[in-house]
């Protein structure tokens, strides 16, 4: 995979991910995180090539890359067992969101992004959906530092709910506004896709769904802001 950016390369080589190689153009000027970049890639043994601003568009498919483009290794992303067994050796809360049904990959790297920020330890995305260079860049480097897994929504509320964490839809059709709800404790969030609302067989299997109050005439939210609303308020009600 490509790892397009200044920041994502920078992230992947903080996380110390499987680089195999670095491209910057050789016209690039030398500021803080090229240097940072550099230096971590020297102290991994990651080989750093220059090539041309004309190579660089190429190999990134001519995306916002900022002179600096990462050839990382595929990896194998872990079952859903196997992460909530980690965490329970590491003695940390499960925090879990669910991507449901997104089309837009900017969106995705978007709500990674969020949920790095507020301590998601594990992101599931469906079994057909795959992470992709766009999504990384948007994503600013927020991917190599949570578990993205791949699994059926069904599955993955049979697997988390014997363990005692909640699931949760954020949905327009929901209970209580997501203020109102307990969303302390170990928790799957799962926000539902940009054309699709969450069915009603998942609200059956859900302990409960929240809303998000809204005024406007549109009603609706891009799935990025509906997910970071109550994924902060998560924040908010274990902290007051």
């Amino acid at each position: 995979m490509k790892i397009i950016g200044r920041n994502p390369v920078y992230e992947c080589l903080v996380a110390k991910s499987k680089i195999k190689k670095i491209y910057i153009n050789q016209e690039i000027k030398l500021d803080g995180k090229v240097q940072s970049i550099l230096d971590l890639a020297n102290a991994q043994g990651v080989p750093v090539v220059y090539k041309s601003k004309r190579f660089i568009n190429k190999i990134s498919d001519n995306a916002l890359h900022q002179g600096v483009v990462a050839d990382k290794e595929d990896v194998v992303a872990p079952s859903l067992e196997l992460a909530l067994r980690g965490l329970e050796t590491e003695g940390k809360e499960p925090f879990i969101l669910y991507i449901r049904d997104a089309y837009n990959e900017f969106n995705v790297g978007a709500i990674i992004r969020s949920a790095e920020a507020v301590g998601v330890n594990i992101v599931i995305i469906p079994p057909k959906m795959d992470i992709t260079p766009n999504m990384v860049r948007s994503a600013m480097g927020a991917t190599e530092h949570l578990s993205i897994i791949k699994e059926s929504i069904y599955q993955a509320i049979k697997i988390v709910k014997p363990l005692g964490i909640k699931v949760v839809g954020i949905e327009l059709t929901g209970e209580d506004y997501y203020y109102n709800a307990d969303l302390t404790g170990p928790i799957m969030l799962i926000i539902g896709g940009e054309d699709h609302s969450l069915s009603d067989e998942l609200e059956k299997k859900a302990d409960f769904f929240v809303k998000i109050p809204m005024k406007g005439k549109v009603n609706s939210l891009n799935m990025s802001v509906a997910a970071s609303v109550v994924l902060f308020d998560k924040i908010r009600q274990e902290t007051v």
